[in-house]
């Protein structure tokens, strides 16, 4: 498989991070999704922002294991098998069936937590590249990062 290829952009405190876009299909959803890749992160969820922008009704996913990030509880609402889209350095689609992806659904649901938490983004993390056997490479000076098989 081609690399797929990721772009770096400043995000918390000015510092780089990878980043990779995709197209997230569902059964309800389809929507391009910018995704921060965490290798510090043991799942792949999809943002509250992102789950909102998509009309999913959040306030009827209030369940799944309860989750800390970034000094927030959410629930991770699972959403079942999820189509993920990839285009390769190639230009190539390459496709990723993933059955593991939640939604960050906060445990408390009300316009200022949804403010305080709107910057948090949709995570790629380790369970999605172990199971497709994905390496990430990244060199934060040069701005460079990809993921191969």
């Amino acid at each position: 498989m081609p690399r797929i290829h990721c772009h770096v952009r400043r995000f918390i405190r000015g510092k780089p991070f990878p980043f990779a876009a995709f197209l997230l299909r569902t059964s309800k959803i389809v929507k391009g999704i910018d995704a921060l890749i965490d290798t510090g992160s043991p799942f792949t969820v999809l943002s509250t922002k992102d789950a909102l922008t998509t009309r999913l009704p959040l306030t009827k996913m209030q369940s799944g294991e309860t989750v800390s990030l970034a000094g927030y509880r959410f629930f991770n609402h699972p959403l079942g098998s999820v189509i993920m889209n990839f285009r390769t350095e190639t230009d190539e689609l390459v496709e990723f069936s993933f059955s593991s992806m939640g939604a960050l659904v906060p445990t408390k649901i009300d316009r200022k937590m949804l403010s305080e938490i709107k910057d948090i983004p949709t995570i790629i993390g380790n369970d999605f590249l172990e199971e497709f056997g994905l390496v990430l490479h990244y060199n934060p000076k040069s701005m460079i990062a990809y993921l191969e098989s």
